[in-house]
């Protein structure tokens, strides 16, 4: 055992992997889209807070473009993983792409399919019924703060990457390792017995689809390289993926607290750009083979 947090247990492997012992059971996720249960909160939620960084969006539609061709903008095959709202697949689809989204949530993928009238689907990248058929379909395949989720990171990798044309590209973010945000919480988890975890707190969690491991920039290269990848593009930033206020309540437990640390956080913040995030752009190698159930 490496940390015992508030919400998760995570381990630590001989090769250094932080990850928790929980996984999603994804096999029993019905493949149809039920709004039935989708409220005015539930739409609040995914529009003030899930897709509340418009920039955030943006930013993902520029590095996507930087890495393609202005004229194979229309028409390229683009698959979202974990699409969430369905904003950025909107965003690729106004510059031309055919798009289509993988989100589990029923409330999410309803919305999307209606507000953007996208095409998703509820169907785990990992089923080798329904993606075998699309191999070497895809020209894009995106993970936005999802790999991080996901039960098997590197068979995820490798379901992409049978899934991508030769020449294809993956682009993803996640939170990073090597941040300041995770080695301080390392710190206070070891300088206090455990007791006082900080960051590490919001960062794992072994509720349904929460974080289970979080990557540093080598883990998440090596990964991409064994699942026949070059990897093309490597930046840390900082990126707050939720309104700030989200964090904090979640970090104290306390939204009186949280009101009144947030201007200070806010001034710290525009100060100091703590780089918590890795974004990658890899590019698959020719003749990758068949990867479905190659690694886990």
């Amino acid at each position: 055992m490496k940390f015992l947090l508030r919400n998760a247990t995570v381990y630590e492997s001989q090769e250094g992997y932080h990850f928790t012992d929980y996984l999603d059971k994804t096999e029993s996720i019905s493949q149809n889209i039920v709004g039935d249960t989708i409220t005015d909160e539930k739409i609040r939620y995914i529009e003030s807070s899930l897709q509340s960084n418009a920039e955030r969006f943006s930013n993902q539609v520029i590095l996507v473009r930087r890495f393609v061709q202005d004229d194979k903008l229309n028409g390229m095959k683009l698959l979202d993983v974990g699409s969430g709202g369905g904003l950025f697949l909107d965003l690729m689809r106004r510059e031309g792409a055919e798009v289509l989204g993988i989100e589990l949530n029923d409330d999410r993928a309803f919305y999307a399919s209606n507000k953007y009238r996208l095409p998703v689907v509820k169907i785990p990248l990992d089923d080798e019924e329904y993606w075998g058929e699309r191999k070497e379909t895809f020209d894009v395949v995106t993970f936005w703060d999802v790999i991080e989720h996901v039960n098997y990171p590197q068979e995820t990798i490798n379901s992409a990457a049978t899934i991508l044309k030769s020449g294809g590209l993956i682009c993803m973010d996640t939170p990073c390792k090597d941040s300041f945000y995770y080695k301080f919480g390392e710190l206070s988890y070891f300088l206090s017995g455990g007791r006082a975890p900080t960051f590490l707190n919001i960062m794992y969690s072994s509720h349904p689809f929460g974080h289970k491991q979080i990557f540093s920039v080598k883990e998440l290269e090596d990964s991409l390289q064994r699942s026949g990848f070059d990897v093309l593009y490597v930046r840390k930033f900082h990126e707050l993926s939720f309104p700030i206020q989200f964090y904090l309540n979640k970090l104290f437990r306390s939204e009186k607290a949280s009101r009144v640390i947030e201007p200070v956080i806010r001034v710290l913040l525009s100060v100091f750009r703590i780089r918590n995030k890795v974004a990658v752009v890899a590019r698959k190698r020719a003749a990758t083979g068949d990867l479905w159930r190659s690694g886990c």
